[in-house]
């Protein structure tokens, strides 16, 4: 019997390169898992884990994402990640004021004591006319970190840009107590 052109060698060398082309197939899918993975920032936090930003700054994250086509066809993908980190004002910079749309009878000037306390510019407490649900915290351009980092005096609030209707307040933060504060 007459051996084929591409005929191997020996049965031996069929089981060596078939065992070579698995461990290869092996190797490439692990590498691109792992690339697959830690593109993903890892696994997803475990229910009941929370996280909180720091109160010196807050933390932004973009992503990029690059294709890369090579003149033989072949395409490559690449994420590139940066990490912006905005300083948070410290309290004695940020001017605050309260202001209660619910007509819970001293709300305001309570919470305004507060972050008195904590060290904030606080301005006078007042009433506001249309009751809000939920509470707000309303920021003037600049100072989304620091309404964020208000999240701690008023949980649960939604923040938002000040609305032109409250800019002759000449705070920083509005603080607004909705419905649904409780004290």
């Amino acid at each position: 019997m007459t051996r084929g052109k591409h005929a191997a060698e020996s049965q031996g060398s069929f089981y060596r390169d078939l065992t070579m082309m698995i461990v290869g197939i092996l190797l490439v899918g692990a590498a691109v898992f792992l690339i697959l993975y830690i593109g993903a920032g890892g696994p997803d936090p475990v229910a009941g884990d929370t996280t909180s930003l720091p109160s010196s700054s807050s933390t932004s994250t973009t992503s990029t994402v690059v294709t890369t086509t090579t003149s033989a066809g072949t395409t490559s993908t690449s994420t590139t990640q940066a990490t912006t980190t905005v300083p948070v004002r410290p309290p004695d910079e940020v001017r605050v004021v309260v202001l209660n749309s619910v007509g819970l009878a001293g709300a305001a000037g309570r919470k305004t004591r507060e972050l008195a306390d904590a060290g904030y510019q606080t301005q006078q407490a007042g009433d506001l006319e249309s009751e809000q649900d939920p509470s707000r915290i309303w920021y003037r351009e600049g100072f989304a970190a620091e309404a964020n980092a208000l999240l701690e005096f008023l949980p649960g609030a939604s923040v938002e840009p000040i609305p032109d209707s409250e800019l002759e307040q000449g705070a920083d933060v509005v603080l607004v107590l909705g419905t649904g504060y409780t004290e």
